[in-house]
């Protein structure tokens, strides 16, 4: 049986055991997919060796080690390079190798939502490794990006090639896309939302990579202004199935997915 998982912390309401599962039952792989939660990032490497081990392929990271799992790995891959963050690392000839699968993921997602994103400003709530993944594949498109930070002096410094504001500043600015990449809306905490519903206003499309619950307070807020969204779920299926193709070196159909596991996520 092959064996995969995601690491992260306080990560039980994660959809992906049940993507992966999907993914299996639909390609006929015999493979698990566990969820691997860990208090601490000095866990890590420990987490790391006993996986090897155990002889499993590959697994997700998430929130918050999308950063400092490149402390423990061998080989990174070439966008990977450029975000600083992997969500996917691969375990192969005694090496661990990082990718960075959100970049696919939101490029799929941009072409799902019609976006044309050259030139145009889009704006990015949150400065982690989600967001640097944003920055990676609108910079990609030509897009005018900035990234809105509670500390604009740390996050300028994290990320380049962007404008940094703070969230005052974020009330004076308008745009063609706004983009939630905190965890802020995420379940069980479903009545937050980053942003007040009246700076939505300035936007014309608006992408939540929150995915549980299915329409956040933030898209709720968009929503009620008549704004087009989109949120996190297919930017997961897109990321998780481009992580299978890594694992198992495959091609996958990413609609075929989507579409079967929409249905069975939002019952």
């Amino acid at each position: 049986m092959k064996k995969f998982g995601l690491l992260g912390k306080n990560i039980s309401y994660s959809f992906s055991p049940t993507l992966h599962n999907r993914i299996f039952q639909l390609y006929n792989i015999d493979g698990e997919y566990k969820i691997y939660d860990l208090k601490d990032e000095v866990l890590i490497d420990d987490f790391l060796k006993q996986l090897k081990k155990d002889g499993i392929l590959g697994i997700n990271i998430t929130i918050p080690y999308k950063t400092s799992i490149l402390k423990f790995v061998d080989e990174i891959s070439d966008e990977v390079k450029d975000i600083g963050a992997a969500n996917c690392i691969k375990f192969k000839d005694d090496k661990i190798i990082a990718y960075n699968t959100d970049y696919f993921g939101l490029l799929k997602t941009f072409k799902k939502m019609g976006l044309n994103l050259a030139y145009k400003k889009v704006v990015i709530l949150g400065s982690g490794g989600a967001a640097k993944a944003a920055v990676k594949a609108l910079l990609d498109l030509k897009a005018i990006v900035y990234i809105v930070s509670r500390d604009i002096n740390k996050a300028s410094k994290k990320i380049e090639n962007v404008f940094t504001i703070s969230y005052e500043d974020l009330n004076e600015v308008s745009g063609y896309l706004i983009i939630n990449a905190t965890p802020v809306g995420t379940f069980p905490n479903i009545n937050k939302s980053p942003i007040f519903k009246e700076t939505i206003q300035n936007f014309d499309f608006v992408l939540d990579l929150i995915y549980n619950p299915k329409e956040t307070l933030f898209l709720k807020f968009a929503k009620a202004k008549n704004k087009k969204i989109e949120n996190g779920l297919y930017m997961l299926v897109s990321q998780g199935v481009k992580s299978q193709e890594i694992w198992n070196e495959v091609d996958l159909n990413y609609e075929k997915v989507y579409n079967d596991l929409i249905s069975e996520v939002y019952k």
